[in-house]
């Protein structure tokens, strides 16, 4: 199996990374990441791109902590910067290897953001794309679930990049041999009780030629979901008027429900998630209930966090106000936009320009809908009590997102 060359693998993180400033790579020192780590490191050395390899002690195993230093002294061999995270607290008794992976990829934009990063670079190769294409249709996934991993996603306001999807494992591992470099090897990625160890060993019995066309077929679900998207976009440009400000959003129901169901539901979660503040749609069969209650004519209904009405012939989509947060204490001095503790209800990020009075609070209106200003917005009444405040010493004295009242340097982005 031939390594993967400088060239090859310029021409496959190039069209991903062309408006990358400084970066990251995730590194756990598997051949897969390590590869993939000391590959950046050429392509962004010869860009001059500053490049940081960020390595995860999950504390998972007892020889973890040096297996991290093992890498860093590696990656430091080559010329690389590299830091070690550490997942510290209690670790979970079961399903460990779900909760690892968010905790890992919780302290990896964590870092990304503080360390103004945008761009964070990770090892999936085209192994990976197949199991996961094969779990996802053991479980029935549709065609968004099927489409796999993508190349290039934005979450949480990082960019994960996925430059190796089309590579298969083996060309990796040749690589590694060829520049005469160890990794480390995971004995948890051969632990049967993991599902996705099942499906490893049923693409190993299939064969390399059945993985790299499951790989294909989840790249021609991709083509399709984003030709789905496409659509989606445009029937929500024609049948829905979002304010931001407020956080709600008008529709046209008939405008909204026409059509093929897949369209419609897409645009129903769309909005839904947009306004609830859910980073998942709702569940298919609830989702299938509310579009048949719409066209029906039936328009009062909550689901996801969010209350739809019928208001001036359209439907009024907002927050739901029952199981709002408590109120969210805002830090005092200059946080970087992308702040997990500044976030509040999932659907609003507070960035503090000034120094804040101690004890300025950012929570919903409530019943204090006579704010001054406010009345000649001409809100709907429900949308009021649900809209962000800011709440000094017991009483409120602004609306960013309205631009009423005192603001003290707070920019509120509605996620």
């Amino acid at each position: 199996m031939r390594p993967l060359a400088a060239a090859e693998f310029s021409r496959l993180l190039a069209p991903l990374a062309a408006d990358a400033g400084a970066m990251a790579v995730a590194c756990s020192g598997g051949a897969d990441s390590l590869c993939l780590a000391l590959l950046c490191h050429d392509w962004a050395a010869r860009r001059g791109i500053a490049l940081t390899a960020l390595i995860v002690d999950h504390g998972l195993r007892a020889e973890s902590k040096t297996e991290a230093r093992q890498v860093a002294a590696w990656l430091g061999k080559a010329g690389m910067a590299a830091e070690i995270l550490t997942w510290k607290g209690a670790k979970p008794a079961a399903n460990r290897q779900a909760q690892a992976r968010d905790a890992r990829y919780a302290l990896l934009e964590a870092w990304c953001r503080r360390q103004g990063v945008a761009h964070l670079l990770l090892a999936q190769h085209r192994d990976d794309q197949a199991e996961t294409f094969l779990l996802r249709a053991a479980r029935g996934s549709g065609v968004d679930g099927l489409a796999a991993m993508a190349p290039r996603l934005e979450v949480n306001g990082i960019q994960r990049l996925r430059p190796l999807l089309g590579i298969p494992k083996a060309r990796l591992i040749a690589t590694l041999e060829a520049r005469g470099q160890s990794w480390i090897e995971d004995p948890s990625n051969r632990n049967p009780a993991y599902a996705r160890t099942s499906a490893r060993a049923v693409l190993a019995e299939l064969g390399a030629e059945a993985s790299a066309h499951l790989a294909q077929t989840a790249a021609n679900m991709a083509r399709a979901r984003s030709a789905l998207e496409q659509i989606t976009a445009e029937r929500l440009a024609q049948a829905v008027a979002y304010d931001d400000g407020a956080g709600i959003a008008w529709a046209d129901a008939a405008a909204l429900t026409a059509g093929p169901d897949e369209i419609a539901l897409r645009a129903l979660a769309s909005v839904l998630k947009r306004i609830g503040g859910e980073t998942l749609p709702p569940r298919l069969d609830r989702l299938e209930r509310l579009l048949a209650k719409l066209r029906a004519g039936d328009c009062s209904h909550t689901l996801h966090r969010c209350r739809l009405l019928p208001w001036d012939n359209r439907v009024l989509i907002l927050r739901e106000a029952r199981h709002l947060p408590p109120a969210l204490l805002l830090k005092t001095g200059t946080e970087q936009i992308g702040d997990d503790g500044q976030v509040w209800d999932g659907r609003w990020r507070a960035l503090a320009l000034h120094r804040l009075p101690p004890g300025l609070r950012l929570d919903s209106l409530g019943q204090n809908g006579n704010f001054p200003g406010l009345a000649e917005r001409g809100l709907p009444a429900p949308a009021l009590p649900v809209l962000p405040a800011l709440w000094l010493r017991g009483r409120v004295v602004g609306l960013p997102s309205l631009g009423l009242g005192a603001n003290y340097g707070i920019l509120l982005a509605k996620l």
